[in-house]
């Protein structure tokens, strides 16, 4: 019998895996906006079109998602690490978060690298998560710029 995993062990493993860092919103019965940043996004299909990203069971976020709920999904860019830091619960009273509206009313990042406006469409217990599966609605991406990544910590791509 192999001994149990060690959570924070894990987790520094997986933070050697670099991966591109994103905003994944939600509007609240009230109309606000909540968030989470997620570096567990991952494009599932082309044919049917398809995205995915995971949320701790008993994470804040679970309580607003449900089948047919608008999900904004945001890449963001080298320039906006202080948003993912807003979001992953490093709050900056001063910083000014600026969203677009989708057509499907999934709310998304101003200036971000590129989003998708997505409805949910299967939720699915894994473990301690619930993996997300939506629908590409809408997407678009900017000419320009350059992805936020995180391994072991944040990083940006170096010039070739």
């Amino acid at each position: 019998m192999t001994s149990p995993i060690d959570a924070k062990r894990l987790r520094k493993v997986a933070g050697t895996f670099a991966t591109g860092v994103t905003i994944v919103t939600v509007l609240k019965n009230d109309g606000s906006v909540h968030g989470m940043t997620a570096n567990s996004f991952v494009s599932l299909s082309l044919d049917s079109p398809l995205v995915a990203f995971s949320v701790r069971e008993e994470g804040r976020m679970m309580q607003y998602l449900a089948i047919g709920k608008a999900i904004g999904i945001s890449i963001l860019s080298d320039q906006q690490e202080a948003i993912s830091n807003q979001f992953a619960g490093r709050p900056d009273d001063q910083l000014v978060i600026e969203m677009e509206n989708q057509q499907n009313g999934a709310r998304t990042i101003k200036d971000c690298l590129a989003w998708y406006a997505t409805t949910i469409q299967s939720m699915i217990p894994v473990g301690d998560h619930v993996m997300i599966i939506c629908r590409v609605e809408e997407l678009d991406r900017a000419e320009q710029g350059a992805p936020l990544l995180y391994y072991s910590g944040y990083r940006t791509i170096a010039p070739v």
